[in-house]
């Protein structure tokens, strides 16, 4: 079980500390450091996910989204508040372990590159080999097994520089799905996907749930997409929870406009509510 804990995360005050990668000194302009923001990136963020769940978070741009979910992964680390996984904090987990049971893609996951995809999706087994281990018949098997439930096994031979943006975007999912996390993070999986491949990729996610147990949180923008297969979605709004509800609930015309800040109709279809923005 993952729990936030009224969490707060500001990057200006993570410059402030001295805190940007590789010892970045904070932003200058031409009369000094740039000033700090007034709002953090995530304020005062409270919510709890149970086992096997498809989690939708959306919400504007600049909302949070990216940040809630680099904080779950470990890539940030909270001002405030705690985050704990399977009753333990965050900061008490090693690394190693954290990363058996947590996996994380994060928007731009890699530059593509003539690697295999076999060998992209075994890297994920990285957490259960020594220091200087190389990866075993077994980890080969399991990346075999993650390209499958990605329906991607056709790809394990081709290279990356020679594939679909949609076969990459699976390519990837398998190497988080090769360590069999119990929980999934991905950000924005569905971006600069056509709308053929979003369909797939969304009845993905929620078939990786329904196989796996495991949880899946990700981040998106399409809300039609994520209200058809979600069993719940969260709105972030500058940095604060908004709403944390089942899909049915957030579309709502109502809802969309006071949280989203456009018009739009319901359209019922196939038992669910279909957003269509008014013109």
């Amino acid at each position: 079980m993952l729990e936030l804990r009224n969490v707060t995360f500001d990057y200006s005050e993570r410059r402030r500390l001295g805190g940007r990668p590789g010892g970045v000194p904070p932003p200058r302009g031409r009369d000094g450091p740039v000033p700090a923001s007034e709002t953090p990136a995530l304020q005062n963020v409270t919510a709890s996910f149970d086992r096997t769940q498809l989690v939708a978070i959306t919400g504007p741009n600049g909302s949070g989204k990216s940040t809630l979910l680099k904080l779950v992964a470990r890539v940030l680390a909270p001002a405030r508040g705690e985050i704990v996984w399977s009753g333990r904090r965050l900061r008490e987990w090693p690394a190693k372990e954290y990363a058996k049971e947590v996996s994380y893609l994060p928007q731009e996951p890699d530059p593509t590159f003539p690697m295999r995809a076999i060998d992209v999706v075994v890297s994920g087994r990285a957490p259960f080999l020594g220091r200087f281990g190389w990866e075993s018949d077994t980890d080969y098997d399991e990346a075999a097994r993650a390209l499958a439930t990605c329906d991607a096994a056709y790809l394990g031979d081709r290279y990356l520089d020679e594939m679909s943006g949609g076969e990459r975007k699976r390519v990837f999912l398998a190497r988080v799905l090769a360590a069999r996390p119990k929980l999934i993070v991905l950000d924005e999986p569905l971006s600069s996907l056509d709308i053929s491949h979003v369909q797939q990729f969304s009845a993905l996610l929620r078939d990786v749930v329904r196989s796996t147990g495991a949880t899946v949180i990700y981040a998106t923008h399409d809300l039609n997409w994520a209200a058809a297969y979600s069993d719940r979605m969260l709105v972030m709004q500058r940095g604060a929870l908004a709403l944390d509800a089942a899909p049915a609930e957030v579309m709502q015309p109502e809802r969309i406009r006071e949280l989203f800040g456009f018009d739009a109709e319901a359209v019922e279809a196939g038992g669910r509510a279909w957003l269509v923005p008014r013109v």
